[in-house]
């Protein structure tokens, strides 16, 4: 099975006492070959066993994530009573794909129909990743990262697309993901450097997907989500410019999320902070973003007897779904990031409680 080379580390102890631990992880190049091969098949012949998983840790929070497979987060755990509980609906499936957890998104968000996007007169096609036939969430949730540094509290990842001849993206990129623990707030930053010669359209986000109840306590969540506008639209694709909210898809009100069976893209945020409540529990999670996440897509599916799915997905994104082409439309608004080249481009999200 495909794993990454851990080559090399060392332990030094600090004036205060506490352990640190500092690794690079290298991937050698047989194993890059073998899994470029796994992302662009979606192989069943790799186990989440077969993955090595890290992890970040303090007083309030435990992470796990695998370096080798996006730097998706496996278990997000809070500390409560002085008990660990999940916050995030873990991974679960021995076999790629996996479900649930958290990862990361870029060099776009969401879907681009029939993976085709316009961009300086040009048209490219993208593979199509979705069984809905779109190209969905970039290409770096399944990739092998280098992780270029890695302590008890912090971990900074990094990512050439050159590496991958296979790269779902016509533009030369590189990305830095990093996420810290900073006493009771993780912070999570993706940021994109244009390495082509050429102009490129960009974007990203975060997709966590988070528990209805965190214990038996809770009801339901509340999703205090400060936007004005949502996108109308059919099988997740805006049929036209942002309309104020109304009805189940205004989500400003404090009371429980109910069953709206939402996957819909938000805009017009009057305030940077999204809160996630508790009731039950006594928890609140404020969800802080940088002004670039102008966007956030709630994804809230029904099960097919129509009753609610046992998580909720708040997922800040850069821009809207299909952005790229909406952009070539000449609609304003759409988040999309046109990178120079040799221009860098980012920020960060920050949850805590």
């Amino acid at each position: 099975e495909s794993r990454a080379q851990f080559v090399g580390c060392h332990f030094p102890v600090g004036s205060s006492g506490k352990l640190w631990y500092h690794s690079r992880f290298l991937i050698g190049k047989s194993i890059m070959t073998r899994m470029k091969s796994e992302n662009q098949n979606q192989s069943k012949s790799v186990s989440m066993a077969s993955l090595k998983s890290s992890e970040l840790r303090n007083e309030f929070w435990h992470l796990t994530f695998l370096p080798e497979y996006g730097c998706y987060w496996k278990t997000l755990q809070i500390s409560l009573k002085g008990k660990w509980i999940d916050l995030l609906k873990p991974l679960f499936g021995e076999h790629l794909p996996f479900h649930f957890g958290s990862y990361v998104m870029a060099p776009w968000s969401n879907r681009i129909v029939q993976g085709i996007f316009e961009f300086g007169g040009k048209s490219y096609q993208l593979r199509k990743n979705s069984s809905d036939g779109t190209a969905i969430h970039g290409d770096v949730r399944t990739r092998p990262w280098t992780i270029s540094h890695l302590t008890q509290d912090r971990v900074e990842a990094v990512l050439d697309s050159r590496e991958f001849s296979d790269f779902n993206f016509p533009f030369a990129l590189k990305f830095k993901h990093t996420f810290e623990l900073r006493k009771n707030c993780l912070r999570m930053s993706l940021f994109m450097e244009n390495v082509d010669s050429k102009r490129a359209p960009v974007g990203g986000g975060f997709h966590p997907f988070f528990k209805r109840r965190l214990t038996e306590s809770d009801q339901d969540v509340t999703v205090i989500l400060p936007a004005e506008k949502v996108y109308p639209d059919e099988k997740c694709i805006p049929t036209g410019p942002a309309m104020g909210v109304s009805g189940k898809m205004d989500l400003r009100k404090n009371h429980p999320f109910g069953n709206p069976n939402l996957d819909h893209c938000f805009t017009g945020l009057t305030d940077n902070v999204i809160r996630v409540i508790y009731p039950g529990s006594r928890v609140e999670l404020q969800y802080k973003l940088d002004p670039i996440f102008s966007h956030v897509v709630v994804y809230a599916p029904s099960k097919a007897d129509g009753t609610a799915r046992d998580f909720i997905a708040v997922e800040p994104v850069t821009h809207v779904n299909n952005g790229f082409n909406f952009l070539a439309k000449g609609w304003k608004g759409t988040g999309v990031k046109i990178l120079e080249p040799g221009e860098m481009w980012g920020g960060s999200c920050e949850l805590s409680y």
